[in-house]
């Protein structure tokens, strides 16, 4: 090779480095079992929230999980915007409570203001959990959730969902696409909440924390926001990891990521700032690898090594293994940053026949 080519063979091997060191430098977050805890914490009253519109994949099922929980004692209700939905007819069957949402806002999702009048209606408990009527619990997941926030110092706890394939390709790699909103969840410094499964007591929400509540696209963007200034941490809860069963197409897939990459922007810019450095790096290392080592030298197949590692990690942690992992970890970057631009510039979001302004003003 000419000076020129070990200019360029030296230039990709600090960015690999660099993705190398990102990758190994993340940490299991550990909770303080030194804490002060709550007293009588197994007296406490537990309610958890169902927000429904329309009809899950496999919805029945993913009820009946949240339902059949091995926790001692808890009250459980859903939320619908009427008796007309098509959600109602699955809580019946499942022997679910329901009522109908209530009150309105300008700005708030509808998940929100289901959740708010669950809070409204039934102020009395102490710990409150919010699961999503596509997730499918096991036994343990409330019990999981529930056992962090005997913990004084703890606001929230949480955790995220393992996406199970029960479709083609696309399915296969939205599998994978989750990973990453796991891997955050496992560093304290990118930790977050997340809506689908998470636990809060129910002095978080005092009245004016309640208000804000109410107001906001998000529910757990807003919880997480009232956990710290609180100062309050967020616990998260890899043993109650839920799955979502899901037979998601290219389009379904492709607007599903760009959402919800769209309101993690929505939370805070540096998920677009470091999003959008880290994964064009990935793509660029990914595309001159293989261009360069076909027509200069296959030693650039070396800044191939960290997609390697992390691929054959990665594939050790889903719950189907494909013979073509490979290829799909190769081709995520630049889907990850296809849904950081296309996230970074949307003003609103289609969900669940809503649409939502994302402004920050």
């Amino acid at each position: 090779m000419n000076l020129y080519w070990w200019g360029i063979f030296s230039l990709n091997l600090l960015l690999s480095a660099g993705i190398m060191l990102t990758y190994l430098s993340r940490r299991d977050s550990k909770n303080d079992t030194s804490s002060p805890k709550e007293s009588d914490s197994t007296d406490k009253r537990v309610l958890v929230i169902i927000p429904a519109k329309g009809v899950d994949y496999e919805m029945d099922k993913n009820l009946a999980s949240i339902r059949d929980q091995d926790f001692e004692k808890f009250d459980i209700v859903s939320v619908v915007d009427s008796e007309e939905d098509q959600a109602v007819s699955f809580l019946k069957s499942e022997g679910i409570k329901f009522i109908i949402s209530t009150g309105d806002c300008a700005k708030c999702s509808g998940k929100v203001k289901a959740i708010w009048s669950a809070l409204v209606t039934f102020p009395e408990y102490d710990y409150y959990v919010i699961a999503d009527s596509d997730i499918r619990a096991q036994p343990s997941w409330l019990s999981g959730l529930i056992e962090p926030l005997f913990d004084t110092t703890i606001g929230v706890s949480t955790t995220f969902p393992v996406f199970f394939p029960d479709g083609g390709f696309w399915t296969k790699v939205k599998m994978f696409w989750g990973l990453v909103g796991q891997s955050m969840m496992e560093s304290n410094l990118t930790k977050f909440v997340w809506g689908g499964s998470m636990a809060f007591r129910g002095t978080l929400l005092d009245k004016g924390s309640l208000k804000f509540f109410s107001e906001s696209v998000s529910d757990d963007i807003a919880i997480m926001k009232i956990s710290k200034e609180k100062g309050l941490k967020i616990s998260y809860v890899p043993e109650s990891r839920p799955r979502i069963y899901s037979n998601d197409d290219f389009p379904t897939f492709l607007e599903w990521s760009s959402r919800q990459t769209a309101f993690s922007i929505y939370s805070t810019n540096n998920t677009f700032r470091f999003g959008i450095i880290y994964y064009t790096v990935a793509a660029y290392l990914v595309l001159s690898s293989l261009v360069l080592a076909a027509l200069v030298d296959a030693i650039f197949l070396l800044f191939l090594l960290p997609y390697i590692v992390n691929s054959v990690n990665s594939q050790m942690k889903v719950p189907v293994k494909v013979w073509y992992f490979l290829s799909v970890t190769f081709i995520l970057p630049y889907i990850y940053i296809w849904n950081l631009i296309v996230g970074m510039v949307r003003k609103k979001v289609h969900w669940r026949g809503s649409v939502y302004s994302l402004s920050k003003d």
